[in-house]
């Protein structure tokens, strides 16, 4: 073989052992490597702007948080998403109030995400592969159950286990509408949530504490270990690698 043949093959090679890598899922949770939040610094920054976000959506629903999307899990989704974005001053004028405006901005990941684009969350069982996000596996926009299936770890039952952006998930099978709900916890025995209904039946962002819903007359709504309809609290896997931090 030529020489120039030769290195034209290995730098072939080269370049097909890189997109390899890129593409690897080796905690194999339906996410590429590339793709999540590496180092405890970099982790805490995303939890804290997610949570920052979401808290910020009870002052004042953001201009950008479509009217479609304003429901439980679409607080979720809103949060995340703008969560990865980069903090430009454009950025910040579309609150008009946040709560933590010194958190680190984030140094490796920005969205939309490489390799996944816009389809952030994962819908599907199984290790990442390529073509997952033509074949739906991957998309931009989902409910609540399969944010809490796919797209999270679970940490535990009681909040000792979690921290400011964790999420609180919960199962209601007789409800109208959707039977999972979700909740961010913001640290310091505080969540905020949105009530599910669109803003035409009256939905809305709630701020409370873990010890108000302990006392929701439905007990259905306590975030205690007893309650068969509290699933716990969870971590994004964005932040949790496959493991808890």
């Amino acid at each position: 073989m030529r020489p120039l043949a030769k290195l034209l093959l290995l730098a072939l090679f080269a370049s097909l052992g890189f997109a390899q890598r890129d593409i690897s899922d080796l905690d194999r949770d339906g996410y590429p490597d590339l793709t999540q939040l590496h180092g405890v610094a970099e982790r805490a920054a995303f939890l804290r702007w997610f949570a920052a976000v979401a808290e910020a959506q009870y002052t004042a629903p953001s201009p950008t948080w479509k009217p479609e999307d304003r429901d439980c899990s679409g607080l979720l989704r809103f949060a995340y998403i703008e969560a990865l974005k980069p903090k430009t001053p454009a950025w910040f004028k579309q609150f008009a109030y946040f709560p933590d405006p010194s958190i680190p901005p984030l140094k490796t990941l920005s969205y939309p995400l490489p390799i996944l684009s816009r389809s952030v969350f994962r819908v599907a069982g199984g290790a990442y592969q390529p073509g997952d996000v033509e074949a739906g596996r991957l998309v931009g926009r989902t409910t609540a159950q399969y944010l809490l299936n796919h797209s999270t770890v679970f940490l535990g039952r009681t909040p000792e286990v979690a921290q400011r952006g964790d999420l609180l998930f919960f199962i209601h099978p007789l409800a109208s509408g959707s039977a999972y709900h979700s909740m961010v916890y913001l640290g310091n025995g505080r969540v905020v949530y949105h009530t599910g209904l669109s803003p035409e039946e009256g939905g809305e962002v709630r701020l409370l504490s873990l010890n108000t819903l302990r006392a929701h007359p439905q007990a259905s709504w306590h975030p205690v270990p007893e309650n068969p309809n509290f699933l716990g609290f969870y971590r994004w896997k964005i932040v949790a690698n496959g493991k808890h931090p």
